[in-house]
């Protein structure tokens, strides 16, 4: 019989508490109900704290409360956890190259979906230039994605002059890492260099990136992207007064459909030439 108990160090208390809850989250196949696991989590902050306010314990904690919050589609919530977490994390110099890509993609992510477009930009700039140092493993394509992230950030913050020249010089680097420009991944680019140019007001700018995506579509044999492409096309047209070229792309976008053989895309492309044709009636 023992004549002295052994008692556990805050720390290992807070190991014991922490431990089981963090490989839950992490367990691809585990189950678990998130606003439990949110409130299992906020009750472990006083002992995290108390470990110091720039512990790694409370780092990872604050770290943990923003993936669940992440996952229960709570950005809000999660944004300033995760935030504080990295900002510990990095103090403390844990952090290897692929986590700090990790965790600043991370971020940006939630910021993106909280509409803090200032702070997305920040953390995915600040990945993809974690991606790029040794010892971080991407492809050449993840890397491109995360750029072209950085793209949609700068267009939704409404900074519409950097987001075409950002989109612009990841058009030419995309191009020259998939060694074709006639590439079904750089339509989604390329139209996102039309809309930049349609906000600044370029819409013979914005023209020509259509046609280029247009063009694009057509040798891919894509009617998905030549139908909207045609789409936007005719859109532009319209708001430009020329009727006639407006109505004659969406009697392109019928015509590819009734081709299809597809009765739902037909229906579709047959009511938005209608509604044009309402449009141009009311004028």
């Amino acid at each position: 019989m023992a004549l002295f108990s052994r008692t556990s160090s805050p720390a290992q208390q807070f190991a014991q508490r922490f431990n089981p809850l963090r490989d839950t989250v992490y367990d691809e196949g585990a189950m678990f109900s998130g606003s439990a696991m949110s409130a299992d989590l906020a009750a472990l902050r006083p002992l995290a704290e108390g470990l110091g306010a720039e512990s790694p314990e409370l780092a990872e904690l604050l770290w943990l409360q923003f993936v669940v919050y992440s996952k229960r589609q709570m950005d809000d919530e999660g944004l300033p956890l995760g935030l504080r977490a990295l900002a510990i994390r990095a103090a403390l110099g844990q952090l290897t190259p692929t986590d700090r890509y990790q965790q600043h993609y991370a971020i940006g992510e939630s910021a993106l979906q909280s509409e803090e477009y200032d702070t997305a930009i920040e953390h995915l700039r600040q990945s993809a230039q974690w991606a790029e140092q040794d010892g971080a493993v991407l492809s050449p394509e993840q890397k491109l994605g995360i750029r072209e992230e950085i793209g949609y950030a700068l267009h939704e913050a409404g900074r519409f002059a950097e987001a075409l020249a950002h989109n612009q010089q990841l058009l030419s680097d995309a191009q020259s890492a998939f060694g074709s420009d006639k590439d079904v991944r750089l339509s989604g680019l390329i139209n996102n260099l039309a809309q930049n140019a349609y906000e600044l007001g370029d819409h013979a700018q914005a023209r020509q990136y259509l046609a280029q995506r247009l063009a694009l579509g057509q040798a891919l044999h894509d009617d998905g992207i030549v139908l909207d492409t045609l789409f936007q096309q005719g859109v532009l047209a319209h708001e430009g007064g020329d009727s006639a070229l407006a109505r004659s792309l969406f009697q392109q976008r019928v015509a590819i459909a009734h081709a299809s053989g597809d009765d739902d895309l037909l229906a579709e492309t047959e009511a938005t030439l209608a509604e044009l044709t309402e449009r141009e009636q009311s004028r």
